[in-house]
């Protein structure tokens, strides 16, 4: 079955080669987006999770040396970062009291522009997966109906009205289908993933800066 198919893309006009070689590209690609941010995703959540754990443990972030590796421990760890420098600013010029109202504010649109640049870094790539789910399946379309008008007009130029002389065509249209669909489906279903993840992450860090601007009013994360 799967010689016979491949026989009947050898044989496929140049139009069909083109379209199915777009489809494979961008299924390659899907692939490429969709295996990097599982990858992604993992780090992130499994960094994240250490920092939580040993904030809550110890009420300390973890590792000494963890003001200079901040970047490289995940999204929650970049938020209470940067909250400590906000906070260790008042403190060189020496305040010590709890937050204002225009402070708290101040912060907590600091944290919210650290989590939105983040999050605007975990998207990139994302649109790839949305865009092979809606085009693969329309490109394999137009290469099935283009098969067909192909087949017909052939048809009609050897003045015969039997299928059987352009069957082989009508089916190597079809390929293009079936490829579009191979190439969308597994992309729908990453991009479903990869968004879900990136919600999920989006409402992690929306409580953790909440908890987080409440943790600073006093001035200190101690």
């Amino acid at each position: 079955m799967i010689g016979q198919v491949l026989g009947l893309v050898i044989r496929a006009d140049i139009v069909t080669k083109l379209i199915l070689i777009v489809i494979a590209v961008l299924s390659v690609g899907s692939w490429v987006v969709a295996i990097a941010k599982i990858r992604e995703f993992k780090t992130i959540l499994a960094s994240s999770r250490t920092f939580m754990n040993a904030l809550r443990t110890t009420g300390r972030a973890p590792g000494g040396d963890f003001w200079s590796r901040s970047s490289e421990v995940g999204p929650l760890a970049r938020m209470y970062a940067e909250a400590g420098r906000f906070l260790q600013r008042r403190l060189d010029r020496g305040v010590t009291e709890p937050l204002s109202s225009e402070e708290v504010g101040s912060l907590t649109s600091a944290l919210e522009r650290e989590a939105g640049e983040d999050l605007a870094q975990r998207e990139r790539n994302i649109g790839l997966l949305a865009t092979v789910t809606s085009v693969a399946p329309l490109l394999g379309l137009l290469g099935t109906v283009w098969g067909i008008l192909s087949s017909f007009i052939g048809m009609k130029e050897l003045g015969v009205a039997d299928l059987s002389a352009v069957g082989a065509g009508i089916a190597a249209a079809l390929t293009t289908t079936i490829a579009g669909l191979l190439a969308a489906i597994p992309a729908n279903i990453f991009h479903n993933f990869v968004v879900g993840r990136l919600n999920s992450l989006a409402g992690d860090m929306d409580r953790f800066l909440s908890e987080l601007v409440d943790v600073c009013r006093r001035g200190s994360l101690e």
